[in-house]
């Protein structure tokens, strides 16, 4: 395995999906590492970064019954494995398929891959990848270099708040002048509007009620009325303290990544 193809190939996949000229780094960038880290992880971290994106791909294009045949053509349009990439012509005598076929399934394939839910499930796996490989070379910033962050944060919102207050003010007096007439047309269109969506509510009540009962998703028109089966839920308190007792169950449970919400303080 050629290591240079492999991120060769992973390289022209990114651009595939995410557009032509977007690099590593810059999604990395787009995530909020800095340059330093960025850096770091391009020289230290390279390597991994790659292997486990393409893990994330792997899973992604594998079918529930295990089956990764549409993982298996893009790695091998791509060299993904490391080996020369071939034309989707020769994967398809490979494999027994024609042409055409090919070309449909990799077109296929490549819009799953750019789909904005894999696009968001790769930069999301991203994020968590380069930081833990960060935490790996333990490089962590200190808390005054994020305290330091957080009060430029501030001052960013309240420059953005002086901005937002001019221009509220410069419309409210632009619309003072033109107000009669807004009242007027107000005046003529509201019961019409209130009208048609109390039209419109009621039909879609009505739909929903017949969708329940049909027990099926249907579509007509623009719309499509989806029915979706009750949603299962656990007792979580009581699992935990089934598991006190009964371990073995513990192997089924599942903990998402940390993540980071910013919120504003009041001062006092």
């Amino acid at each position: 395995m050629d290591s240079n193809i492999k991120l060769s190939g992973f390289q022209d996949l990114l651009a595939a999906i995410f557009g032509s000229g977007v690099q590593l780094t810059d999604l990395l960038h787009e995530q909020g590492f800095e340059k330093s880290q960025v850096e770091l992880l391009k020289g230290q971290a390279h390597q991994v970064i790659v292997d486990e994106l393409l893990d994330v791909l792997h899973k992604r294009l594998t079918s529930e019954t295990g089956k990764d045949t549409y993982y298996k053509i893009l790695s091998r349009r791509f060299g993904l494995d490391g080996e020369p990439p071939e034309s989707l012509d020769a994967i398809a005598q490979k494999n027994g398929y024609t042409t055409v076929f090919t070309h449909q399934l990799f077109d296929e394939i490549l819009q799953r891959c750019q789909s904005k839910t894999s696009r968001d499930e790769i930069l999301k796996s991203l994020k968590y990848i380069g930081v833990a490989q960060l935490k790996g070379l333990h490089i962590s910033p200190g808390l005054e270099h994020v305290t330091e962050k957080l009060k430029r944060l501030t001052n960013l919102h309240a420059a953005e708040d002086l901005t937002r207050m001019d221009y509220d003010a410069k419309r409210l007096a632009l619309l003072k002048q033109i107000q009669p007439e807004l009242d007027a047309l107000e005046a003529e269109y509201t019961p019409l509007l209130e009208a048609a969506e109390k039209n419109i509510s009621a039909l879609e009540n009505e739909i929903r009620t017949d969708v329940l009962l049909h027990g099926e998703s249907v579509q007509a028109g623009s719309f499509r009325a989806v029915y979706t089966k009750g949603r299962v839920s656990w007792d979580s308190h009581g699992i935990e303290h089934y598991a006190a007792s009964h371990p073995d169950v513990l192997k089924y449970r599942k903990q998402g990544e940390p993540s980071v919400a910013l919120r504003t303080v009041n001062d006092k």
